[in-house]
């Protein structure tokens, strides 16, 4: 059973109509015309905390987050994880987003390079994918594709798919591995299983997530695998994390990479909550602290590094800042 504060959560978040602008495509439209703020920068505390230094890539900015040194808890790991943030790839990073970023390079001892990528529906697949896989070339110049880790959550989680199929597609070193949270990788929206998951969601909403995709794809089929990626090749790709809950309208699309992965012999270890919400291991329940820590086992195991520090020893260090468990 779901734990008692995921439980809570999800019955305020329902009762806050968070997700009320993916009523409908008009909607949706509506918001991000009248209410769609920029993206959030690094907050003050993790300023405080890390070395910070952005670039720009095709007019967008690309953010590295590295520890700063031993005192944060975490010996240094040479290594970089590609974080692409989710937000139906019409909404810029989010503060909650920023809080596991730095969560998580202090306890993995990596840096993070974080691409402000361009959104729809001013902008299309095309440039998105663009600027990650320019960042994704950028990064194999500075690593060994041995040390190189692709993470992303929702829309982001459906881009580091992308990214890493485009990648091998282009002739490229793959990662190290790939790790995604609640992963977008359909866009079409058209799994009849999603009518029912629908209606314990309280947060996603199938009308607005439809017309985001569409924006998204522009031109593209939202077929092809640049958009949607659960329609290409998954032969070749590198181990992959997953995690999705039950209470998700996108656990259909995480449930079909695993049952593909089963036949297709790709190795893809998949955490499935029953009764979590979309991106849980993102928040702050009993199950997104487990989540958390295998993220860490995962990705060092990945990269063949040290055991990491403790969770409670991380988790205190960061929870002094304010405003962690906020957007």
């Amino acid at each position: 059973m779901a734990s008692l504060i995921s439980r809570a959560t999800a019955f305020a978040v329902r009762l806050s109509r968070v997700g009320r602008q993916f009523v409908d495509k008009r909607t949706l439209a509506e918001h991000l015309k009248r209410s769609r703020v920029g993206p959030v920068r690094p907050p003050a505390w993790m300023r405080r905390r890390f070395h910070i230094s952005s670039t720009m890539r095709n007019g967008y900015e690309v953010y590295t987050v590295a520890p700063r040194s031993k005192r944060q808890g975490s010996d240094r790991v040479a290594g970089n994880v590609m974080y692409i943030h989710g937000g139906a790839y019409v909404e810029g990073i989010f503060r909650s987003q920023w809080h596991f970023v730095g969560w998580m390079a202090q306890r993995l001892g990596m840096a993070f390079t974080v691409p402000l990528y361009p959104l729809a529906p001013e902008h299309e697949c095309a440039a998105a994918s663009d600027v990650v896989l320019g960042v994704y070339c950028e990064l194999l110049a500075q690593y060994d594709p041995s040390q190189l880790v692709l993470m992303g959550d929702s829309a982001g989680g459906g881009l580091a798919m992308s990214l890493a199929m485009q990648a091998i597609s282009a002739g490229l070193a793959k990662p190290a591995a790939l790790v995604l949270v609640s992963p977008w990788l359909d866009v079409t929206m058209t799994d009849p299983a999603q009518i029912e998951i629908e209606k314990v969601d309280p947060l996603l909403l199938r009308a607005g997530a439809k017309a985001a995709g569409r924006w998204y794809a522009g031109a593209t089929s939202t077929t092809d695998p640049r958009v949607s990626p659960i329609y290409g090749e998954i032969a070749g790709l590198p181990p992959i994390l997953m995690f999705c809950g039950t209470h998700d309208i996108l656990l259909t699309d995480a449930r079909r990479l695993a049952k593909r992965a089963a036949v297709e012999g790709v190795d893809v270890e998949y955490h499935e909550e029953p009764g979590l919400m979309h991106v849980y291991p993102l928040l702050f329940f009993p199950e997104s602290r487990k989540a958390r820590d295998r993220i860490v086992e995962f990705v060092h195991g990945a990269v063949g590094k040290p055991r990491p520090v403790s969770a409670a020893s991380a988790s205190l260090s960061l929870l002094r800042h304010d405003g962690l468990a906020a957007n």
